[in-house]
């Protein structure tokens, strides 16, 4: 059995020949001969885009929370009551377990 793994490992594992790999990502017949490269898909490049977008969103909805304190504040707020249900009886359930 270990050798079985030992052949799995020698063509997959950190020790294995650098082959080169087609435009589908899978391995071609021969051995790559130069130097590295990377070939990005445009969705990659997409999603670094998006990525980088959503790192400059801000955390807290300043507008939501300065609305709900000043509904607070005025005692004008009321909560969802059914939302309210919701999570006490969830939170039953969960502490009991």
């Amino acid at each position: 059995m270990f050798s079985l793994i030992g052949k799995v490992s020698g063509q997959y594992g950190p020790d294995a020949p650098n082959r080169s790999r087609s435009k589908k990502g899978y391995p071609s017949d021969g051995f790559s001969a130069g130097a590295d490269q990377a070939d990005f898909s445009s969705f990659a490049v997409e999603l670094a885009r998006i990525g980088s977008e959503l790192r400059n969103v801000p955390d807290v909805r300043q507008e939501e929370v300065d609305r709900l304190r000043s509904q607070v504040q005025a005692g004008e707020y009321v909560p969802p009551l059914d939302k309210v249900a919701r999570r006490l009886v969830l939170a039953g359930i969960l502490e009991s377990q």
